[in-house]
């Protein structure tokens, strides 16, 4: 989905429908000769050939590509290499024309106005002087205003020759518009915004041509002293099914797609909406090796580039929709690197989970710990490894005035495990798009921030371990569901597991996740060789009944999950049975660690 341009300056209004003039007289400009303006029902037509040798670059019709010969229409809807579902710099589906390699520099089009008059003479066709085939033929058209008398009767001027030897003022304006020229009959029906798509028709050389109308960007340039101005440009980068450095390789051998589908992993650096956005494409070329790791503008950069700035193609967008999370790329997670892990990082020993391989939470240690109440009480905990008491951000979009989030939209989170700020603890933002926002159109840190929409921290920690998709971990204080939860990271779904057993308050404009404390004790004691968390924890014996005792439980107003850890004298391990017991034992060691262990029962 997308937001329409609304904005149409008069100029615009030139290139909309035109109707018929029956009889009239005017003066042509030449020596005064007094002539019937031309019908353009019946005045004859252009031969139009968009993929003659002469007009053609990556598009030229030969036996084999079945491309339509000379004036006979093109049905640009009818799939390759008409029309191509790239990606869009967020990771969006776009889809987008494909009129061919075009220049950089604009050719001229005239539209003619009567003095002081703000809207073009009613009827009169838009006149050019080239077309497919010509030299300095573009579908990109530098408009120029040309003002005529009060008495001028539409389409008596019906070629630039006569605008020329007319004498009349031309002006040329800021404005260049995306009009490719085809055979009539030609149908491109598609387009990012609410313009009609039907053709257009203007006058050649006495003679009638037709051409589309793509609105969706206003071509905003800075007319140079002589000469047409350089169309706008925005990057695209493409790959092939044979990269073009080999036999057979670049356009010849079609875009690189996914299997058995048309989507391309072409990615387009603007969208219409964006102020850089142009039609005109300049295209790099990366490593078809890359294909799979691309799925937005900045994976793309961050390819093998081959060849930069291989050709300008105008390809004008006319659909962008959402990522679906359905079908999106997924993030790889792995919290037992040496960057993510702390506690628990795997190596030749341990058989902790890869990176990627779903983790089963409830399979034992070192996962979850059967531990004891401030009062006793047998509770269980999981173990999520030591996390820091800095949160990160967490984004939820919201409507305005509405108090529940936008239906279907994933919220967003900018880190994972293993990045600089990550944390298995959220302080929600609040972002509030307009009515009109379509679930899923924002999907990264990036575009909220891009968006200029209001954002807003609230009050509110949750605690949503990021975890490798299939990851389980069934056990919950309350009845939440303990499944997985999607969400956004850089254009990619992660999946988070969400732990409800209290609500986190906090300064909204200062926050830190809450503590509370746990004192625990090990096999070997942290001063002695081996000792510590790699000796495990001490339990009662042939059980795996530990004596860490928590200082609050989920219904006491101090209880958070994250976890103060003091280490106690394992000499004292039958001594406690309560947090008051485990206080009065001897404390080896204070604030040794903050650790994510929300527990899940209390017996």
């Amino acid at each position: 989905m997308h937001s329409c341009i609304t904005r149409r300056t008069p100029l615009l209004a030139l290139l909309v429908a035109f109707g018929l003039v029956v009889s009239a007289c005017g003066d042509n400009g030449n020596g005064g000769t007094m002539v019937e303006p031309l019908d353009p029902d019946t005045a004859p037509k252009v031969s139009i050939d968009r993929f003659s040798k002469s007009a053609g670059h990556l598009m030229i019709r030969d036996k084999k590509n079945g491309l339509p010969g000379a004036n006979e229409p093109i049905d640009f809807d009818s799939g390759e290499p008409f029309i191509t579902m790239g990606l869009g710099p967020n990771g969006q589906h776009v889809q987008y024309y494909n009129f061919d390699v075009q220049p950089v520099v604009s050719a001229p089009i005239y539209a003619l106005f009567k003095e002081g008059k703000d809207k073009p003479v009613k009827d009169q066709l838009n006149i050019i002087g080239v077309i497919p085939g010509d030299g300095g033929y573009s579908d990109f058209w530098h408009v120029h205003k040309v003002t005529v008398p009060d008495d001028y009767v539409a389409n008596t001027l019906t070629s630039v020759d006569a605008i020329m030897g007319s004498g009349y003022a031309i002006e040329a304006t800021d404005m260049v518009v995306n009009c490719p020229i085809v055979p009539e009959g030609s149908k491109a029906k598609m387009r990012y915004g609410d313009e009609d798509p039907g053709l257009v028709r203007g006058w050649y050389e006495d003679q009638v041509v037709f051409y589309f109308n793509f609105l969706e960007k206003e071509l905003i340039v800075k007319p140079p002293k002589s000469g047409s101005p350089s169309v706008p440009l925005s990057d695209i980068l493409v790959s092939f099914n044979i990269n073009p450095d080999q036999d057979g390789g670049g356009p010849a051998s079609g875009f690189m797609t996914e299997a058995g589908t048309a989507q391309t992993h072409n990615v387009v650096q603007t969208l219409p909406e964006d102020d850089g956005y142009s039609p005109l494409w300049d295209v790099d070329v990366y490593d078809n090796a890359d294909f799979d790791d691309v799925h937005d503008y900045a994976s793309a950069q961050a390819a093998n580039v081959l060849a930069q700035g291989v050709a300008t193609v105008n390809c004008p967008i006319v659909s962008v929709e959402p990522l679906d999370p359905d079908t999106a790329s997924k993030v790889s997670i792995d919290r037992f690197s040496e960057s993510a892990g702390h506690l628990m990082v795997r190596d030749s020993k341990n058989g902790l989970p890869g990176a990627n391989e779903p983790i089963d939470f409830d399979s034992g240690e070192p996962f979850i710990t059967m531990g004891l109440g401030p009062n006793g009480e047998h509770v269980q905990y999981y173990n999520f490894d030591v996390q820091p008491i800095a949160p990160a951000p967490i984004y939820a979009l919201f409507k305005k005035g509405k108090d529940m989030p936008v239906s279907g939209q994933l919220n967003i989170i900018g880190v994972i495990p293993g990045d600089g700020g990550y944390n298995d603890f959220w302080h929600v933002h609040k972002v509030t798009v307009p009515d009109d926002y379509v679930a899923n159109t924002l999907t990264s840190v990036s575009a909220i921030t891009e968006s200029g929409y209001p954002i807003d921290p609230t009050d509110i920690i949750v605690n949503c371990p990021v975890v490798p998709e299939g990851s389980t971990a069934e056990l919950r204080y309350s009845d939440e569901d303990p499944g997985l939860v999607r969400g956004w990271y850089n254009n990619q779904v992660v999946f988070y597991f969400n732990f409800l057993e209290k609500d986190l308050m906090v300064d909204s404009a200062q926050p830190s996740v809450p503590l509370s404390d746990i004192l625990v004790t090990f096999n070997i004691n942290p001063d002695q060789d081996g000792g510590g968390p790699a000796s495990g924890f001490m339990t009662e014996a042939g059980t795996a009944q530990t004596h860490n005792v928590v200082q609050t439980l989920p219904e006491d107003d101090g209880y958070s999950p994250l976890w103060d850890v003091d280490v106690y004298d394992n000499a004292d391990f039958d001594a406690v049975h309560d947090y008051a017991s485990a206080q009065a034992a001897n404390v080896l060691a204070q604030g040794v660690a903050t650790v994510n262990c929300p527990i899940v029962s209390v017996e």
